[in-house]
């Protein structure tokens, strides 16, 4: 009997200092954020310390309900990494209203966008840039050659599994789904789920099913 009364004790004690503890990490990312010029929505949470750079000329901005974890202690999936976002020199990242991110890192050298309702999972890597140039010659000469960079654009209501990787260019359409521990290097259409290294079709999903709004109520 005194076990199970402790044990509920700590245990909303636990909750107490959890709630206390993602409104302080929340107000400290907001001030961070918009220090660097960034915008955030209303209902932003956010639970353990963001690693955040963003250069002067780049633009962050993210939509209301947005939700971000960040170390073991909040999500177990992707070990002890904590979220990362690097925006470049007019580096455009934008996070949809209600999308969700974990342990993540995103970089975005040119455009990155996450639609509404997407959900990133735990050390899932985004990336708008090659980073080097290809070429030996052009990597070694100085000044080096110029990196390649396309934008990334994810759709709403999308799900990327943890340890997946998005290279630049890629697409994903509404309603996709990126396998855990996969690499996307082309477009994946709306609706289908992509898996593997490089990522191929597994399946197709069925359109989503919404209901019928009510008949109007007529009165004779």
């Amino acid at each position: 009997m005194m076990m199970s009364a402790l044990r509920i004790i700590l245990q909303r004690a636990d909750n107490a200092g959890g709630v206390l503890a993602t409104w302080l990490w929340t107000a400290l990312a907001r001030v961070r954020i918009r220090l660097r010029g960034g915008t955030v929505g209303r209902n932003f949470r956010v639970r353990g310390w963001l690693q955040l750079h963003v250069h002067r000329s780049g633009v962050l901005a993210i939509g209301d309900n947005v939700r971000m974890n960040s170390g073991f202690a909040n999500n177990a999936v992707g070990g002890f990494r904590r979220t990362g976002i690097w925006v470049g020199p007019c580096g455009m990242l934008t996070i949809g209203e209600g999308a969700g991110l974990s342990n993540c890192t995103l970089v975005c050298m040119e455009r990155v966008t996450i639609g509404p309702r997407t959900l990133v999972g735990g050390d899932t890597n985004i990336y708008d840039t090659d980073f080097h140039p290809v070429c030996a010659a052009e990597r070694n000469a100085s000044p080096p050659g110029r990196t390649k960079t396309r934008p990334v654009t994810i759709g709403r209501d999308c799900f990327i599994g943890g340890h997946a990787i998005i290279l630049k260019g890629v697409s994903m359409g509404d309603g996709a789904v990126l396998g855990a521990g996969s690499v996307a290097v082309r477009d994946i259409p709306a609706r289908e789920v992509w898996a593997g290294n490089p990522a191929r079709l597994v399946r197709r999903l069925a359109p989503p099913v919404y209901a019928a709004p009510p008949a109007p109520h007529l009165v004779s």
